[in-house]
Formats: C-alpha cells, sequence, structure tokens
C-alpha cells in the first residue's frame, strides 16, 4: 500500500524545531512519508526557485500539518505572504487535509485581542474606502497597537485571521507536550477526514490554443454583420457575444508563486448596450439579448448605475461589478459613445465581501478570459459613426 504523504510546515524557529524533527521521525516510524525542507526536501538546482519546489511538494502531499507559534517567516511583497502562508494557501486550493496545531498563548492573545482589532479595522476600510485593507496596511496597523507584544510578529495575527476565514479549525500546541501521532492520526482515519494516496490524473490546460480559435471563428460570424452606421438591430449581434461568454474560474495570484481558486462564474446569460445621447446627456437604451433588459435610459447624473459609472471612466473603460441579491457579476466595457454590459451569474460561496477581498482577481477572470473578444467588441463599438 502506498504511503501517505505529509507536509511538515512552520517558521524554522528555535522553539519548534524540536518539535518538527520529532514529528518527522514519529511519521516515519507510524509508516507515513513526511516532507520536510531541512530533511528531504532538497537540495535542487541553482536555478530552481526552493518557494515554488515547496509549493510543488504541498501539492503531491496527502496532509499538511502546520505548526504556528510567534515567528511570521520570510515576506515577499510581490506575493504579500510568507512562504509559510503560501503553503497553507495551496494546500486548501487543492483539498488537502490541512491540520493545524497553534500556541496556545498565541492562540489565545489572538482571539482576545488581535482578532477584534482586525474586524474592526476591515470594517472600517469596508466603509471608508469600499474595500478591504492591503496586508502592508494591516500589518502597519497591528504593529502600531501597544497592548499586542511585541515578541509576536504581527504577521502571525494576520495569518491567523486567514485561516479562522477560511473555517480551518487550529487545535492547541503546549510546549513540552507532545503529540501523541499515533492516536491522533487514528482517529482522524475513524473519521473518515484522511484519504489514501489516489494516483493523480491532470487534464492537459489547452485554454490558449482554444482562445486563438474562438477569436477567429468570432471574427469570422461578426464581420458580415458590421456597417459603417450603428446597427438598426443589434439583437443578432449581442446573441453572438452572449453565446461566446463562457464560463470560468477566478484565480487569485500571488506573486509568481501559486494562484489561489477563489470562485467560480457561470456562462453570460445576456447583455444589454446603451449609447450616449448628447442632446439630452443621458445614456440610451440600444438593445439587448438574453434574460436581462435594461431601462430605456440612464440620467449621466446617477450614481448607482453601473453602466454610468463605467461611462463616466472615460472611452476604453472596462469594470466588473457584482450584485448581492441577484448574485451576479455585470462585466461593463466603454468604447466611443457605446457602454456595453455582460450579464454573467457568480458561481456559489460568492457575496459582496468576498467581491471585495477578491475584487482585481475577477476583473482579471473575467475580462482577461476572452480578450481578443473583449477587444473586438471594443473596436467594433469605437468605430461606428455617431
Amino acid at each position: 500500500m502506498p504511503k501517505t504523504k505529509i507536509f511538515l510546515s512552520s517558521v524554522n524557529e528555535d522553539g519548534l524545531r524540536p518539535l518538527r524533527q520529532h514529528t518527522f521521525r514519529e511519521l516515519q516510524g507510524l509508516g507515513h512519508e513526511p516532507l520536510m525542507w531541512e530533511e528531504n526536501l532538497g537540495p535542487w538546482p541553482m536555478h530552481v526557485n526552493p518557494v515554488v519546489k515547496c509549493l510543488e511538494a504541498v501539492e503531491e502531499s496527502d496532509i499538511y500539518l502546520l505548526f504556528i507559534a510567534a515567528k511570521a517567516g520570510t515576506y515577499y511583497p510581490d506575493a504579500k505572504r510568507t512562504v509559510t502562508h503560501l503553503e497553507f494557501i495551496k494546500a486548501c486550493d487543492k483539498g488537502k487535509t490541512v491540520l493545524v496545531f497553534a500556541d496556545i498563548e498565541v492562540k489565545a492573545l489572538f482571539f482576545g485581542k488581535a482578532k477584534p482589532r482586525i474586524d474592526a479595522y476591515r470594517e472600517h476600510m469596508k466603509l471608508e474606502a469600499r474595500r478591504y485593507p492591503e496586508p502592508e496596511e494591516l500589518l502597519a496597523m497591528l504593529a502600531g497597537h501597544d497592548d499586542l507584544p511585541k515578541h509576536i510578529d504581527p504577521y502571525v495575527w494576520f495569518f491567523l485571521h486567514d485561516m479562522m476565514t477560511r473555517g480551518v479549525f487550529m487545535d492547541d500546541l503546549r510546549h513540552g507536550v507532545p503529540i501523541d501521532w499515533r492516536t491522533y492520526l487514528s482517529d482522524l482515519l475513524r473519521r473518515g477526514t484522511i484519504l489514501l494516496p489516489m494516483e493523480s490524473s491532470f487534464l492537459a490546460n489547452q485554454r490558449r490554443v482554444e482562445l486563438l480559435d474562438e477569436a477567429y471563428q468570432a471574427v469570422t460570424d461578426l464581420v458580415p454583420l458590421l456597417r459603417m452606421a450603428p446597427l438598426a438591430d443589434w439583437t443578432f449581434f449581442l446573441r453572438h457575444i452572449v453565446g461566446r461568454m463562457d464560463g470560468g474560474r477566478i484565480e487569485h495570484r500571488y506573486g509568481g508563486f501559486m494562484t489561489e481558486t477563489a470562485g467560480t462564474y457561470e456562462a453570460c446569460v445576456a447583455a444589454t448596450l446603451y449609447r450616449y445621447e448628447e442632446e439630452q446627456n443621458r445614456l440610451l437604451y440600444a438593445g439587448g439579448s438574453g434574460s436581462e433588459a435594461g431601462p430605456a435610459f440612464y440620467s449621466l447624473s446617477r450614481k448607482d448605475s453601473y453602466v454610468v459609472l463605467t461611462y463616466n471612466m472615460g472611452d476604453g473603460a472596462q469594470a466588473v461589478y457584482f450584485t448581492d441579491a441577484k448574485r451576479m457579476f455585470y462585466c461593463c466595457i466603454r468604447s466611443g459613445r457605446y457602454v456595453l454590459t455582460l450579464h454573467i451569474p457568480s458561481g456559489p460561496g460568492w457575496n459582496a465581501e468576498r467581491f471585495m477581498l477578491y475584487q482585481d482577481s475577477v476583473i482579471d477572470g473575467i475580462i482577461n478570459k476572452n480578450p481578443y473578444l473583449i477587444e473586438f467588441i471594443k473596436m467594433v463599438l469605437g468605430g461606428l459613426q455617431s
């Protein structure tokens, strides 16, 4: 029977080294295959990034085991995360069994002092700036509170808050009290949370090649419809656009190291088109296709309209919005006098807070998934006569 691969993760601080070594030997003795940086994860050629290799090892593992205490480890500004945090995110994203042991003092201080500070600051930023704080802003805020002990890195509070947000349970880690791994893992087996290693299967990703083929087919279908003047009936044009905007994944990138699946979105269900009418200083409904329809016009003074917001951003603007009530993404594209809105249902799990947290990734995932088609739409709308 193949061995269960268990990735041991923690900051390499003095207080955790004996625990890491003891755990590695215990797991080996129980017939598992522990993976740990200083034992069996290197060395690699100089041109290979060690962070990437660690993340690959996490992906190849069956269980991700994390010890966390007072230190945060190396922080990578491009990824806005530490190495240990990236490993944790990778394990969650790939559906690994995640086991976390947090120092009991650190854990108590987090729930008693740090978490209320983080929650209050996030709520303040949400109301004042309509976004959540960047990690650097959050860390600066935490570092400025004198009631948080200085021997614990502020990043640890941020890390623990992310664990809590993801619904990951944290067991107690008590210095000097060994963990009975035989009993612990046997209990997990009884509860059915450990799956024996299975042969991995990978689907080839041919999306880049498919993009070119889809773009060519779109141009072939749509070019015969073009005229120098606007179409009298936009329905056929918009129906083709809707039909070519299928669903996909929203991936959040952490620098050049890894991506995490933040969620999904479904195939486009409708499109609406508005044209600026100078005489009335408003956006007039030009046409639509699908299950959604818009009002006859929007005054440019309206502040609650995604169409107006996008038009006022300037020619070439593109943005994605979200509404909780309909669980819908609205991808708005301005070109010349026109604003096109694509109505795209969100996948499960999306709400206003999640959208605010991953807003840039949503924009990237929806707009950049069909770059040629989006540019073609902008070219068509921008080239029409007034």
